[in-house]
């Protein structure tokens, strides 16, 4: 049964959701642009703008028939200054717990999860000497923003394992079980905070590391935003399905909980240009493999691997590592055609 409280306390019901989705997606916001997309007139859309708009649930511009509608998205900033007092539970209750409490108790597990995972992160790996906290909520999703002015989480991994560069440093963060401060830390928040979102970021000195709703790992340089410390972002619809167990159970050993299992990007391990043809570059792929029991090889977005890079990986790297599982996903013809060259079916 889909139950959702709102801000201001609406409860939902799926036509209104419907209609608060299709007016998210809508190009131009219109009263006419709803009525063609629902079939009705412009004046039983107006209406049922109206009485949305009523609701505080979304607003307007302009005049007329050319009246623009959009969600209300309403902006909630917190700051706190990192010292020996701080705490994750704390700023999540003064911060994001009352904006969500009357969501289902899946999201709302999701969501203490991802904030208490993501701000212990800055307490206790940031350096830095205050930790912000933005949260974004409309109708239909929430999203929150964790940025502090620290060292840079990429800067730091990359110090830490000697690392050649700061794609070298995403690519390792990606594959999960990567912790600065190994003592102390698991290096699993990050990880599953990343598969438990729809949509999940780390930005940090003109780099980000994104994994969005479609389950894909992206690495790119940053044009617009530079932040001089690391801002962790992630968004879940207010009426989500997902919940932490199923994202655990995924990669996790259901007998003896422990996280056993990763997905692997491999196109994040090339730069841009480059094609993945080297020994060289498999070995940088199978760093850190041996923490894992089975490691899936997701080839999506990759066209073609060369040879030497094929015997690496599928040859030299199973004989040495015969314990750790290697499976490959979402291969297209030429690349599989290589891997079975290596490894015949």
């Amino acid at each position: 049964m889909l139950q959702l409280l709102l801000i201001k306390g609406v409860a939902m019901n799926k036509e209104m959701l419907a209609l608060l989705q299709l007016i998210k997606q809508c190009p131009t916001g219109t009263s006419e642009a709803v009525a063609n997309e629902l079939a009705i007139t412009r004046q039983s859309a107006s209406r049922k703008l109206s009485s949305l708009k009523s609701l505080g649930l979304i607003q307007s511009q302009g005049s007329g028939r050319s009246t623009r509608y959009e969600l209300v998205k309403k902006h909630h900033h917190f700051d706190y200054a990192l010292n020996a007092q701080l705490n994750e539970d704390t700023a999540y209750r003064q911060t994001l717990l009352p904006l969500i409490k009357g969501f289902a108790p899946n999201v709302v597990q999701v969501f203490q999860y991802g904030f208490t995972e993501m701000f212990n992160n800055a307490i206790d790996h940031s350096e830095g000497s205050v930790i912000s906290v933005d949260i974004w909520q409309s109708p239909l999703s929430t999203e929150v923003h964790i940025t502090d002015n620290g060292v840079g989480i990429f800067e730091k991994i990359q110090q830490k394992f000697e690392l050649a560069d700061i794609r070298q440093s995403i690519f390792e963060l990606s594959k999960g079980k990567l912790t600065t401060d190994a003592d102390n830390h698991t290096g699993e928040g990050i990880f599953f905070s990343s598969k438990i979102f729809d949509f999940f970021c780390i930005s940090s000195k003109g780099w980000a590391f994104v994994h969005n709703h479609d389950l894909i790992d992206i690495m790119y340089e940053q044009d617009i935003e530079y932040v001089d410390g690391t801002k962790v972002m992630f968004e879940l619809p207010n009426n989500s399905n997902k919940t932490t167990k199923e994202v655990f159970d995924q990669f996790s050993d259901p007998n003896e909980y422990t996280f056993f299992k990763t997905v692997v990007p491999i196109h994040l391990a090339k730069y841009e240009g480059e094609f993945l043809i080297s020994r060289s570059q498999a070995k940088r792929l199978t760093a850190r493999f041996e923490r894992f029991e089975k490691v899936i090889l997701d080839f999506k977005d990759v066209t073609s691997i060369g040879q030497g890079f094929a015997d690496e990986l599928f040859r030299v790297y199973q004989t040495a590592h015969p314990n750790i599982e290697l499976y490959s996903i979402n291969a297209n013809e030429e690349v599989q055609q290589m891997i079975n060259r290596i490894i015949p079916v």
